[in-house]
This record gives structure tokens, C-alpha cells and sequence, in this order.
């Protein structure tokens, strides 16, 4: 058990009954020290920091069987939601709670300091989850994910359904969470077992592993737990993933578990302690009989650490598996079907790959190191990072483009591997090569049956769900994170500003109409089954200006926000998108630190731009994010934009939607209505304008160093 940390609250007096078999009814603030049943029923208890119903004691049942906890009622805007549901306070000891349901809470259930402590047949969905700023078109510096630090609980602020520290060998059994941002977080927590869990369609996280050891996680159904994806169009995660394991997590288990559709599968890192002092690792763990499809990056990211993977599935992902930077580390018996690269390890060392069959696909096993390392990183001073002793041994590939790329490596052993319908390899920077006993044939492939390609140790005996359509275009992200089926949706299918588009119809199975048309011209089908594909031909006007409503009528609905609409009782559901193009030309400038500096040398600096540009172009949409040079000529820091633009909207109230790194001025029709002239992290501001006709907007920009950014667009108010 992890050391009590100071926790602030007042001890009300206990309410619980004098026989403890007689249900009882939640009230705020109520604090329960024995074993009891609570009534059923609805009960709107605000979120507390201290939890709205506190749980202390040893060896107490707490049934909430029946008994469903609301927050805020503000269902529509979880991003508001506050405080915590249920808290089992520090000093208590083999807790059990079953049966618990809490929605609308930053937090459903935190428990600290609880050995023993097991949570079963509960559901904690439709809590916290933040409004996502990334659109189909572009993702949001914004959305991105820190988990790289937990030492004061800064995960908190991301909201959990269940929110765990300090609870050596507890039991998470049978929890379904739906609907929020992270589900299963979980802090200096070891030797626990974590099984037959339904947590899906989350924006963030499944599960989350922090300081945590000698875990069993098993039999889990985690998919869809994603952000930061946009079909054809940017494929981030944004470090959302099914199963994230950060910080000395060592000697856990994860087994049987589904984990598909999610920013990476699995995503280990060894920690911030091992970055600075070369030390530790995340270690020891058994990555075994798993699903990790269709992660829009990452299958498995597992770095700087030494762990065993495998006879996992894996397939459609951008990796199968990323791991630079491993060590020690055996990847055997996995399935790999179509991912772009199968494997990539960048700086590995003593990394045996056998017994893998890879199938499609652009790269097999890419292994390369880099010219020199970050300064800034305490691991690379510490040890041999150098890109060494690689075995590849008995591994089977069909049809994978260019199945072995290497660029850097000492003592690299490929034996005994048969290779089908495969182009060339590439070696380059090898030494110490031993290439003996490979097979080569034909150009036809044998393709995998899906039997065979899941194979019985993917058949998940717990039953995974597999109802859900299966690919990474249906990994469908809106502002609330990713659609999860239960409910009708007109997705598009092609850019949403083209004259001529298609949009598919997802949702449960049923029937849909189209009831109304706002800037539409025609349509293909104005009424079809869910599953349809739909072309729209919108109204030729510049601005962009679509409202469609649909009726559906089929088996049950569940909104993106948990309520529940009666099997075939019509309901409607809409499809919007305005968008005004502005006819941007874009200037870059360099400037001089000391010389020139925006904020010391105004004038000098002001002198600058009224030179020739080092580079221009023109763009309808302002969009750019920058880690490197933004042109040809300009150096990555130090530079400056001015971007000025034109733009006719109908009279009315407008937002300009401004994300700026780092400062910034803004002039509409030569008024100044925005500035932030500093050095800044990315920063969203939301503009008020009053806008009719034709307008000028001009938007000066400075860069300092690191990151750069300016986005700009117009939406109605």
C-alpha cells in the first residue's frame, strides 16, 4: 500500500441504518462506513471534490444495484460536468461496490489508498469529456494528450469513469463506460486483476496504467477509445489509446483483450524517470493474444523498455508495432495483415523477431537509427543506444512490398525466413550481416482466411462485440469523440465544400428520410437503409450553407450524450456545415533576435515587412501548424506571416476562430479587434464580429522558436 497523501474533507456523521440489510436512500455528502443496500432509484447528487456519496471502512458491501447517480443534468455539455460521484476514502480496505451507475461527474468513482478494494457489474458512462476542436478537415494542437506525468494527479484533469491510486490488489470486474473521455485510470496500483470490462467509444483513454505492477488485465473489450483521426485525411491519435502503460509500470499481464479502433492499441513508455537517468524501464510485461487492429498510428508502441509480444492480431494500422528504442525485447508469433509498416524499431537493441507471419502491406521489419541524438535526453548520455543485434528468424511474408529495411545496423542475423510475392530488401549502414537459410517463391499470394487470420487464440472466450463495423474508416470523430453506431448519423464521405458529395448513413439498423433540405440542389435517394450511400449536390452559392434533416425509424437509439429513444419511434437527426471561403494570400518574412525582435523593435521590425517577401501563396482555407521550416527560405524560427484575406457573408453575428503560436494582431476593414503580441504556447481565441458584405481581415503573425502556428475561420454565431 502507497503512503496516505493528505486529503482534505469533513467526516459528516454516518447515515447508514441501524440494521445494515434495510436499503437506504442517498442523500449529498453522505459518508457510509457499513455494508448496505441502497434503494433504487434516480437520485441528482452535484458533484463533490470529496465525491457526493463518500464510502470508509474494512471489509464493507456497498450495493448499489438499482440506484443510478446523476451530476449535472446538463447532459449536452459534458464538457461542464464537475466533481466527484462516488468516493472510497483513504484507510479503508477490502471495499466491495457493486451495481453502481454515475453519469454526469468528472470523475464517476475514485478510490484512494484502498487495498483490496474490487468494483464489479457497474457502469460508469456518459461522464467528463472535453469539446474537441480538431474537424474533419484539420486536427487541433489543442486535442493532443499529456499523460507524462502523475505524481500530483495531474490526470484528473482529463476526467475518468474510474479513477484508482494506492489500491494494491484490487478487482475491476464487469464495468462498462461509454460516452466520456477516459475510463479506467489507475496509479501506484499493483497486483490487481482488471477483467471482462466493456469500456468503448471513448475520446481518450480505456485503460490507463501509471506506477502499476504486477497487474492481470484480461479479457477486456477496449475499442473505439480514440481522437485525433480523420479518414484520408490526418491520422494523429493524439495519444489516445485502448491501453496506455506510462512511468516503471512492470511484470503486468495484458491478455485476450480487444483492443481495436483506437489511437494506438497499446501504448508503453518507460517514463520521464528513465529519459533523465537511463534507468528502469517499463519491463517485463506480457503483450499476449491480443487485438490491436486499425489503430490510426499504433498497433503497439512500446518504448525504451524490455517486454515479450506475443501471438497478438494486428492489421490496418499506420505500425503494427512502433518500438524504438527497445531493448531485450521478444517479438514472436504475431499475426500482421496490411499495415503500412508491420514493424519499425528505431535504436533497438537484442530484439528478437520470430515466428511472425506478415501479410500485405508497404514494409515488413524496418529497423534504422538516427544520426545523433536529442540533447536534451538524459537516456542517450546514460547508455549504448546504438542500433545492434537483431534477430529475424522464421518469420513468414506475403506480398509485403519491401519486407526487410534496414538503415543502421550491427549484427543483424535474418534466417530462415520465407518470403512470397515480395519485393527487394534495402540494407544500408549494416554490418555484421548474416543472411542464411531465407526462401523465396513465386508471385502469387495465398491469402489468409479470416478463420485463419484471427486464429482460436483471438476468439476472446469472455465474446467480444463485433457488430461495430470493422476498418479505420469508421473510426468517425466528431467534437464529442468517436460515433459509436447507437445512434444515426449522415457522415460525409468526400470533402464537405466540393459542389457534388457523398455521405454515408451510420446508425443501428433501420430506415431513414430525408424530411428537409437547406442549400442542397438534389439528392440520389431521398429515403434508404442505414448502411446507404447518399450523393448530395449542394447549392452553387460561394458560401457553403447545408442543413439536412432525416428521419430514422428502426431499433433503439442511444444519442452521443446516454438517452434512450424507443425502438421504432421516428427520430430525427440532422447534418450541418457552413463554411465562407476567404481568399487568402499569405507573406513570410525573417527576422533578427536583437535586431528586429516584434516586441522590442517595433519599427525595425515593421521595416521588414514592408521588404519583398522571402515567399507568398495563396489559400482559401488559413490552416497551418509548423515543427520545421514553413518555406522554402525561411528558417524555422524567427520568422513572420502577415496574411490578409477577403471574405462576403450575409449580414450578422460572426466568430473568427483564431489558434495563434506565437504573437498575433488582427485588423478587420483596418480595425484592430485582436491582439496578443507575445510568446505564447498555441492559443485559441474566439473572436465576436459583426460582419455583412464584403470584408479585409489582416492577421500579423511572429514566430520566436519551437512550435508555430496560425489558423483563422469565419462561423456564424
Amino acid at each position: 500500500m502507497s503512503p496516505m497523501r493528505p486529503v482534505h474533507f469533513v467526516l459528516l456523521l454516518a447515515a447508514t441504518p441501524a440494521l445494515a440489510q434495510d436499503p437506504i436512500a442517498l442523500t449529498p455528502g453522505l459518508v457510509i462506513t457499513e455494508s448496505v443496500r441502497i434503494e433504487p432509484g434516480t437520485y441528482h447528487l452535484p458533484g463533490d471534490s470529496l465525491g457526493a456519496v463518500r464510502v470508509q471502512g474494512s471489509g464493507i458491501t456497498v450495493d448499489f444495484t438499482g440506484a443510478v447517480l446523476v451530476g449535472s443534468t446538463d447532459v449536452e455539455n459534458p464538457d461542464r460536468f464537475e466533481g466527484t460521484g462516488i468516493f472510497v476514502l483513504p484507510g479503508s480496505n477490502d471495499v466491495t461496490v457493486i451495481g453502481a451507475t454515475a453519469r454526469g461527474y468528472k470523475v464517476a468513482l475514485r478510490a484512494l489508498d484502498t487495498p483490496g478494494l474490487t468494483i464489479t457489474d457497474s457502469d460508469f458512462s456518459y461522464n467528463w469529456r472535453q469539446r474537441l476542436k480538431s474537424t474533419i478537415e484539420r486536427e487541433h494542437i489543442d486535442d493532443w494528450m499529456s499523460y507524462h506525468h502523475n505524481e500530483e494527479d495531474e490526470w484528473l484533469r482529463y476526467g475518468a469513469a474510474v479513477y484508482l491510486r494506492g489500491c494494491d490488489g484490487c478487482r475491476v470486474e464487469r464495468v462498462t463506460v461509454t460516452g466520456g473521455q477516459n475510463g479506467l485510470m489507475l496509479t501506484e496500483v499493483n497486483d490487481g486483476i482488471f477483467r471482462d470490462n466493456t469500456i468503448t467509444f471513448n475520446s481518450s483513454l480505456g485503460i490507463g496504467m501509471y506506477r502499476s505492477s504486477r497487474n492481470r488485465v484480461v479479457h477486456n473489450t477496449l475499442d473505439f477509445n480514440v481522437r485525433g483521426y480523420s479518414h484520408g485525411v490526418y491520422n494523429r491519435g493524439q495519444d489516445s489509446a485502448a491501453i496506455l502503460v506510462y512511468e516503471q509500470c512492470n511484470d503486468n499481464e495484458f491478455s485476450y483483450n480487444s483492443a481495436t479502433h483506437s489511437g494506438d492499441g497499446f501504448f508503453l513508455w518507460a517514463g520521464q524517470t528513465t529519459m533523465d537517468t537511463g534507468q528502469g524501464g517499463a519491463n517485463g510485461n506480457l503483450i499476449w493474444r491480443n487485438d490491436f487492429s486499425f489503430a490510426p498510428t499504433n498497433g503497439i508502441e512500446i518504448t525504451f523498455s524490455s517486454n515479450r509480444v506475443e501471438e497478438n492480431y494486428i492489421e490496418g494500422c499506420w505500425h503494427g508495432i512502433w518500438g524504438g528504442y527497445s531493448w531485450d525485447t521478444v517479438i514472436s508469433g504475431n499475426t500482421f495483415v496490411d499495415n503500412d509498416e508491420h514493424i519499425a524499431i528505431e535504436h533497438g537493441q537484442d530484439v528478437r523477431i520470430e515466428r511472425n507471419a506478415f501479410l500485405g502491406g508497404d514494409m515488413g521489419v524496418r529497423l534504422w537509427e538516427r544520426d545523433s541524438q536529442p540533447a536534451d535526453w538524459g537516456y542517450s548520455r546514460e547508455r549504448d543506444v546504438r542500433s545492434r543485434d537483431f534477430d529475424v528468424e522464421r518469420n513468414e511474408f506475403r506480398g509485403v512490398d519491401r519486407p526487410i529495411v534496414i538503415n543502421g545496423a550491427t549484427g543483424l542475423r535474418v534466417q530462415r525466413n520465407a518470403f512470397e510475392a515480395t519485393g527487394d530488401w534495402v540494407l544500408e549502414g549494416v554490418t555484421g550481416a548474416l543472411t542464411h537459410g531465407n526462401e523465396f517463391s513465386g508471385d502469387a499470394v495465398m491469402p489468409i482466411s479470416t478463420g485463419e487470420r484471427l486464429g482460436e487464440a483471438l476468439r476472446f472466450g469472455a465474446g467480444v462485440d463485433r457488430s461495430h463495423p470493422r476498418g479505420r474508416e469508421y473510426i468517425l470523430v466528431d467534437e464529442w469523440g468517436p460515433h459509436d453506431f447507437r445512434s444515426p448519423a449522415l457522415w460525409p464521405r468526400s470533402a464537405r465544400r466540393s459542389s457534388k458529395q457523398w455521405f454515408e448513413v451510420v446508425g443501428p439498423p433501420g430506415s431513414w428520410e430525408f424530411t428537409s433540405l437547406t442549400g442542397v440542389d438534389s439528392v440520389s435517394a431521398m429515403s434508404g437503409a442505414v448502411g446507404d450511400s447518399v450523393r448530395v449536390w449542394r447549392s452553387q452559392a460561394p458560401t457553403v450553407d447545408m442543413r439536412i434533416v432525416a428521419a430514422f425509424s428502426g431499433g433503439e437509439v442511444v444519442d452521443r450524450f446516454g438517452r434512450r429513444f424507443e425502438a421504432g419511434k421516428p427520430v430525427a437527426f440532422e447534418y450541418r456545415y457552413w463554411f465562407a471561403p476567404i481568399a487568402w494570400t499569405v507573406d513570410f518574412w525573417q527576422w533578427e533576435a536583437g535586431v528586429s525582435d516584434p516586441r522590442e523593435q517595433p519599427e525595425a521590425f515593421a521595416a521588414v515587412l514592408e521588404g519583398p517577401p522571402l515567399h507568398s501563396l495563396e489559400t482559401e482555407d488559413l490552416g497551418f501548424g509548423w515543427y520545421r521550416s514553413p518555406a522554402r527560405g525561411v528558417s524555422d524560427n524567427y520568422f513572420a506571416t502577415r496574411s490578409v484575406g477577403t471574405v462576403e457573408v450575409p449580414p450578422g453575428r460572426y466568430i473568427l476562430d483564431l489558434t495563434s503560436d506565437d504573437g498575433v494582431r488582427v485588423w478587420v476593414d483596418d480595425e484592430l479587434v485582436h491582439e496578443d503580441w507575445t510568446w505564447h504556447p498555441p492559443k485559441q481565441e474566439l473572436i465576436e464580429l459583426e460582419l455583412g458584405g464584403r470584408h479585409t481581415i489582416r492577421i500579423d503573425h511572429f514566430e520566436i522558436d519551437g512550435f508555430a502556428t496560425v489558423v483563422a475561420g469565419l462561423r456564424r454565431r
